[in-house]
């Protein structure tokens, strides 16, 4: 039995925050997250996520984007959810951002969180998401790109860094990305 003393069972979680009441599921108010706002129900998705073990991480991230895909999610529950996801992400998460990615007002969060996730499938959504930003949120797109160091991003940097249309800081990020990348291969090593 728990005492107020006393720390929830693992089987349990109970809420102490501004806005809950006992018992309430984190996972259905995370959705409602604002910011400046209670967050104690994001700081118990956030433990959960830093304890939750390997073989649990396909579960987590499932919720995770359950709880992304909600209608109702605000600005802010989406901002944690993609910051989360960053951590535990994985190709199945990749689609959802992607779609993130392509509206100026969820493509930093989205971009944060794809570029954490290993694989091409990050690689590929990070790529697509240049032909839809612009301003601000294509400058951090870029410095995503390079940041993944991702041989495949070799050609679409070096189009940015010499496309003299392109804004001036683009054409910066995308050489200074051009240059954390492994030189292209010139054939077997002699």
């Amino acid at each position: 039995m728990n005492t107020p003393d006393s720390p929830p069972s693992p089987d349990r979680v109970v809420v102490v925050g501004a806005e809950a009441g006992p018992n309430v599921d984190p996972w259905s108010q995370i959705v409602r997250l604002e910011h400046g706002g209670d967050g104690s129900f994001a700081a118990i998705i956030r433990e959960q996520v830093g304890r939750t073990p390997v073989a649990g991480l396909a579960k987590l991230e499932a919720q995770l984007l359950r709880a992304l895909a909600d209608p109702a999610v605000t600005a802010a529950g989406r901002d944690f959810l993609c910051s989360q996801l960053a951590l535990v992400g994985s190709a199945a998460a990749v689609p959802v951002l992607g779609r993130l990615l392509a509206a100026e007002a969820s493509a930093d969060a989205a971009r944060v969180a794809l570029e954490r996730i290993p694989g091409p499938e990050a690689d590929a959504a990070l790529l697509a998401g240049l032909s839809s930003l612009s301003g601000r949120a294509r400058i951090g797109l870029v410095g995503s790109i390079g940041a993944r160091r991702s041989p495949g991003a070799r050609e679409t940097l070096s189009r940015l860094a010499g496309d003299a249309g392109e804004h001036a800081e683009i054409r910066a990020i995308a050489t200074r990305a051009l240059a954390l990348l492994r030189p292209a291969s010139t054939g077997p090593a002699a």
